[in-house]
């Protein structure tokens, strides 16, 4: 049997932890479904199989306390799935508040901790609503037996072992699993009998499997493991266990309290391997039967040692054991799980084997290049010696024309002689020019592959928008509950896909977009009845593809942004001069300024002025932008743009001086031509007519300090932005469009104003990128500072 269900191993607790966030996710997002409908047995049947799964994963690696409330939870489930208890508010609150203590455990555990709190009243109001509801609630199973339960317990191990199924191995078998002994080692038949009582006793099985690993290595089961991690009770269960502990020391070790009602240890010599190994110990129980009482039920007069001492032991060790764990499970959460789909890693392998074959061609068109360098060099020195030679006859031919010979005849001796020296490098130039096609084809077979491997790994790391969509039902749930509103989320677009990077970040600016709509925007039902509209509010949240973004719209149908209000709340905290003029659309964004709230007192949902600015910044950092539109009483709209990968991008390089900058292509509008006699100056601003549109001109060779040559008549503007808010970036040279692989600036650069990043190009040069949205706020007053500084003119 592998160790990777040691409860230490690294990789199985990387693998739980994943794994539990997908349950809980389920549970949490079918929870919400059987509030709207009750009789949806599907989801109820899958809450059930979820909670199940979760108890038995975290009685795998040992999380007892997980395990225990799991199964607390579980009992509630079985009876609503069973229709002893009805679907209502209270009951869906009280399971997602289990839930939230289930998250509150599992975050300990990934920190290396246990949950400390008390969950007694949680679990008593879940027993009480099984009683209520006609079922019987199960005890759990710390406390100490019931007075009558050593009587049941002493007759249960000789019962027990006197109805223990009998299982046999072959020779063969038995000899298999010698071979798994290691020097020093025995081969043991460890048999258990399972308490059916205990409420967990589905997982018995794997507790004691967990446990024995401590002692050796576990060989086999009987049943095999995989039934034992079933949702089965298996009364009796044999282990066969290389190891070097004595008998005493595997009982010992196997008997768990509450769990198992006895233990057998057997030591299998080679006459026992002629027979079956539990066959033969068939008769044994008898005998045996004292050494097991002790342990699972001792006598009156001395009021339970064994279990007394086994519980000792547990306090002693489970300290060690999580401390044992606290490293291996702080370890693995440096490295997130991904979940691929396996077509698009088969893509992958098709393209790598492509690679190779296109490997091989540059390798054949490599040894080739080579013969013909070796080909060439002596078609040279056979060109040069001809040559020679011919130089070296002149003298005698023209002393033979001297002679008398005839010009016709001294020509055609030459023709003869050297005629092929014209040729002489026709077959070379013909084979040059076959090999040189024929790299040509694999240099753009190899421009194919490495595009599609790119699309392929970008692919791999994109995964559905839904990871966020799915928390936000839960939390429209809870605020309407606080805020006494009737609000109803619509989800559109899930399956929009963009990079993992992008959606580990992207939770907590949504978050502030939908807590806003819900809190600011919908209304009360009063309200929302006095203006005619439905009691219930809508909030969608939606997701599109435009391009190389995507776009994600929080949309609700509640009151809009009172732009008055706003202006004089801006007016009141300094924000603005109160002689300002603000179109309604510039007024609607003050609300991203920092500490501007327009809630009239502070509660646990807003009014410190903490949101909405975090929402700009974390979007920014992100290379996207976030607008608000909003009509006075039918609602408000925000809407964020982000790039589908932080990885590479397609930037439009250009040359300022000597150096070279890289701006994303996403935010280039256009680039235009333009003599610098039509750039006029208007209050110190330098702008551009484009079309009867007024755009400013800002100068990158004066924001980063770079000498230019500004002699020539004409320079490229580069217009960069957005619709309604745009700049034109003046440049010396336009390059052409390259894919662009960003690496983030580090130690000092790390605040370099105006630049995101830096990429490699194709020559190992270093060109800087351009933050677009650095330069719509910082660029025009920085031109303008050093116009006044100059005093230069248009």
């Amino acid at each position: 049997m592998s160790d990777y269900l040691d409860a230490t191993n690294e990789e199985l607790l990387k693998d739980y932890f994943s794994e539990s966030e997908m349950m809980v996710d389920n549970l949490e997002s079918n929870i919400l479904a059987i509030e709207n409908d009750p009789t949806n047995h599907d989801a109820i049947d899958e809450i059930f199989r979820a909670a199940h799964t979760l108890k038995g994963n975290s009685a795998t690696v040992e999380f007892s306390e997980i395990a225990h409330f799991a199964h607390t939870m579980e009992d509630l489930l079985d009876e609503v799935r069973s229709d002893k208890i009805k679907v209502t508010e209270d009951i869906v609150d009280t399971l997602l508040t289990a839930l939230d203590v289930i998250k509150a455990m599992l975050e300990e555990r990934k920190n290396g901790s246990v949950y400390g709190e008390s969950v007694e009243e949680i679990t008593n109001k879940i027993r009480g609503m099984i009683a209520a509801g006609g079922g019987e609630a199960k005890a759990p199973a710390s406390p100490a037996p019931a007075p009558s339960a050593p009587v049941a317990s002493a007759a249960a191990p000789s019962a027990a072992q006197s109805s223990a199924p009998t299982v046999s191995l072959s020779e063969y078998e038995l000899a298999e699993l010698k071979q798994g002994c290691e020097a020093g080692q025995q081969l043991w038949s460890v048999s258990v009998t399972f308490d059916e009582s205990n409420p967990m006793n589905s997982v018995g099985g794997i507790q004691v499997f967990a446990a024995l690993k401590a002692c050796g290595t576990v060989l086999k089961t009987i049943p095999d493991f995989d039934a034992l991690y079933e949702d089965e009770f298996h009364k009796d269960v044999t282990y066969f266990v290389a190891s070097s502990n004595s008998a005493e020391e595997l009982e010992d070790t196997a008997f768990l309290d509450d769990v198992t009602l006895s233990v057998d240890a057997k030591n299998i010599d080679n006459a026992v391997a002629k027979e079956s190994a539990v066959s033969e110990a068939a008769p044994a129980p008898v005998a045996e039967a004292p050494k097991a009482a002790p342990v699972a039920a001792p006598a009156p007069a001395s009021p339970a040692p064994a279990p007394a001492a086994s519980a000792e032991t547990a306090k002693k060790e489970a300290p060690k054991a999580a401390a044992k764990a606290a490293p291996a499970t702080g370890h693995a959460q440096q490295s997130t799980i991904l979940r691929v789909d396996s077509k698009r890693v088969d893509n992958l392998m098709n393209l790598v084997s492509e690679t190779v074959i296109t490997k091989a061609s540059f390798n054949q068109s490599q040894q080739q290049f080579a013969d013909m360098l070796i080909q060439f060099q002596t078609l040279d020195s056979s060109y040069k010696e001809k040559v020679r030679r011919m130089f070296e006859q002149l003298p005698q031919y023209l002393e033979e024309i001297q002679n008398g010979v005839a010009v016709k005849d001294i020509k055609t001796n030459i023709t003869n002689e050297f005629g092929d020296i014209a040729n002489f490098f026709d077959a070379f130039e013909n084979r040059f020019k076959d090999l040189n096609s024929k790299f040509h084809s694999s240099t753009q077979n190899l421009g194919r592959i490495t595009g599609e491997l790119q699309e392929g790994i970008m692919k791999i790391r994109m995964v559905p928008i839904s990871q966020v969509f799915d928390r936000f039902p839960r939390v429209v749930r809870d605020l309407q509950k606080d805020l006494g509103k009737k609000v109803n989320l619509l989800l559109e677009g899930e399956d929009t896909e963009l990079d993992k990077t992008v959606v580990d970040d992207l939770m907590d600016p949504i978050m502030h977009c939908v807590r806003n709509s819900v809190d600011h925007g919908i209304e009360t039902p009063q309200e929302r009845k006095e203006a005619g509209k439905d009691e219930t509010g809508t909030v969608l949240l939606k997701a599109a593809n435009e391009g190389n973004s995507i776009v994600i719209d929080v949309v609700d149908d509640g009151g809009g942004i009172n732009v008055e209000k706003v202006k004089k709340k801006a007016i009141d905290k300094g924000l603005i001069h109160p002689s300002k003029v603000l179109t309604d659309q510039e007024a609607a964004q003050l609300i991203f300024l920092p500490g501007f709230s327009t809630a009239e007192k502070i509660t646990n949902v807003s009014g410190r002025g903490v949101g909405l600015d975090v929402v700009k910044t974390m979007i920014e950092k992100l290379n996207g932008t976030i607008q608000v539109t909003s009509e006075h009483g039918k609602g408000s709209k925000f809407s964020i743009r982000l790039p589908l990968t932080l990885a590479i991008i397609q930037g439009l390089l250009v040359r300022v001086g000597r150096e070279v900058y890289s701006i994303p292509i996403a935010s280039v509008i256009e680039s235009v031509r333009v003599k610098k006699s039509e750039i006029n100056t208007i209050d110190n601003h330098e702008v551009l007519n484009v079309r009867n549109e007024v755009i400013s001109v800002l100068r990158l060779s004066r924001l980063f300090n770079i000498r230019t040559n500004e002699d020539g008549d004409y320079c490229f503007v580069v217009i960069v932005g957005s619709q309604d808010k745009k700049i034109g970036v003046m440049v010396d040279n336009l390059i052409g469009e390259e894919d662009v692989v960003i690496k983030p600036l580090r130690d000092q650069f790390t605040q370099s104003p105006g630049i995101s990043g830096a990429s490699i190009l194709g020559d190992g040069s270093v060109s800087l990128i351009i933050d677009v949205t650095q330069l719509l706020e910082l660029g025009v007053r920085q031109e303008i500072e050093a116009r006044q500084d100059s005093g230069y003119g248009a």
